[in-house]
C-alpha cells in the first residue's frame, strides 16, 4: 500500500487536489506557489521520505477564525502544503478500504452523498410512519476522540500494514503552532486536516454498526444524527441507549443540542425544517469572500528543533 501511495502519479494527483484546494499556507511558510516553484524535487522528496518512513509531519498551524454574526471565534489547525499533498495521496489509495467500511447511513464526507441525500433519507423513513426522532450531538466530537481507541481502528482495518499505521499516529497526535508556543493534541484530532474526515467516520462506524445490528433506523451526517422511531418512548430509550454506547466510546452526547423530536411539531436537521409532510430548506447564499487571515509567523526548522530540545 505504501508502494502504491508513493508513485509519482498518486503524489501528482494529491499536488493537483491540493492546489485547486488553495488554502493558506503552513506553519513552515510554504505557500502553494512556493511548493509549485520546485514541484518535482518536493515531491521526489516527499515520496522518498514515505517510502523510507523517515516522513514527518510539520506541526500544524493553528489560527482563530471569526464566526459569522459575530458569534465568537473556530479554531482552524492547518498542515504544511506538504503535509496536505502526503494526507491527501493516502485517502486517495485507501479511501475505498474507508468506503467499504462505512454504513449507508453516513451522509458526510462522502463522494456523491450530502445533505441532500440525508435529507431524502429523513423523508424516506416519515413516509414509511416515522414519526420521532432523537435529534442527537455529540459534545465536542472532534476535540474528544480518544487517540488510543481511533489507532486501534486503523490497526483493524488495515492488518499487516505498520507503516500506514503509524503514519495516520503521526496525523492523528498532531503538534500545533500558534506564532509562540508549541503544543500537541492530547485527544481530538484536527479539523483542518485532510484525513480527518475519513477518521472521524471510521471511529463512530462501531456506533452505526450497532444501531443498524438492532434495527434502529439512523440517518447520520458527521457527529450530528438522528434516530428515528414510531413513538415518541421508543426514542426516548434511543436516547439512554446512546448515552451507554458513546459513554464506551469515552464520548458523552450534548445535552443543550440532543433532544425528542416530531413531525407534527417540526423540527430542524442540516439546515432543513421537517415540518408535516413538508420539508423545507433555505436558498443557497452566495458565499461571501473569504476573511482575510492574519496567521502567525512561520516556524523555522531551527526553532523548531530548539523548542523540541527544550521539550526533552
Amino acid at each position: 500500500m505504501m508502494k502504491k501511495i508513493t508513485t509519482e502519479n498518486t503524489l501528482y494527483r494529491s499536488w493537483q487536489r491540493v492546489e485547486e484546494n488553495r488554502g493558506c499556507r503552513g506553519s513552515d511558510g510554504v505557500t502553494i506557489g512556493k511548493y509549485n516553484s520546485c514541484l518535482h524535487e518536493n515531491l521526489e522528496s516527499l515520496s522518498h521520505d514515505l517510502l523510507s518512513c523517515k516522513y514527518y509531519p510539520f506541526p500544524l498551524l493553528r489560527f482563530s477564525v471569526p464566526k459569522p454574526k459575530g458569534k465568537g471565534v473556530r479554531w482552524l489547525n492547518v498542515p504544511t502544503v506538504r503535509d496536505r499533498v502526503a494526507q491527501t495521496a493516502v485517502s486517495l489509495v485507501t479511501g475505498p478500504a474507508f468506503e467499504d467500511e462505512f454504513e449507508t447511513v453516513i451522509h458526510a464526507y462522502r463522494q456523491g452523498r450530502g445533505v441532500h441525500t440525508a435529507v431524502r433519507a429523513i423523508s424516506a423513513l416519515q413516509e414509511e410512519g416515522y414519526a420521532y426522532a432523537m435529534d442527537a450531538d455529540i459534545e465536542g466530537f472532534f476535540d474528544n476522540i480518544p487517540h488510543d481507541l481511533l489507532i486501534e481502528k486503523v490497526q483493524l482495518l488495515f492488518p499487516d500494514q505498520p507503516p500506514l499505521w503509524k503514519l495516520f499516529e503521526k496525523w492523528i497526535k498532531a503538534e500545533t503552532w500558534d506564532g509562540e508556543h508549541l503544543d500537541r493534541f492530547q485527544k481530538g484530532i484536527p479539523q483542518g486536516s485532510v484525513v480527518s474526515p475519513l477518521l472521524a467516520n471510521l471511529f463512530l462506524d462501531s456506533l452505526d454498526e450497532f444501531f443498524i445490528d438492532l434495527g434502529f433506523k439512523l440517518v447520520r451526517y458527521a457527529d450530528d444524527f438522528l434516530v428515528l422511531s414510531k413513538t415518541r418512548a421508543e426514542a426516548e430509550d434511543f436516547m439512554d441507549i446512546t448515552e451507554l454506547l458513546l459513554e464506551e466510546m469515552q464520548l458523552d452526547l450534548n445535552p443543550e443540542k440532543t433532544k425528542i423530536v416530531s413531525f407534527e411539531g417540526g423540527f430542524k436537521f442540516l439546515g432543513a425544517l421537517f415540518l408535516n409532510d413538508g420539508v423545507y430548506q433555505p436558498f443557497p447564499q452566495k458565499k461571501s469572500n473569504r476573511p482575510f487571515l492574519q496567521l502567525p509567523d512561520p516556524l523555522t526548522l531551527k526553532t523548531y528543533i530548539e523548542l523540541k530540545h527544550l521539550d526533552e
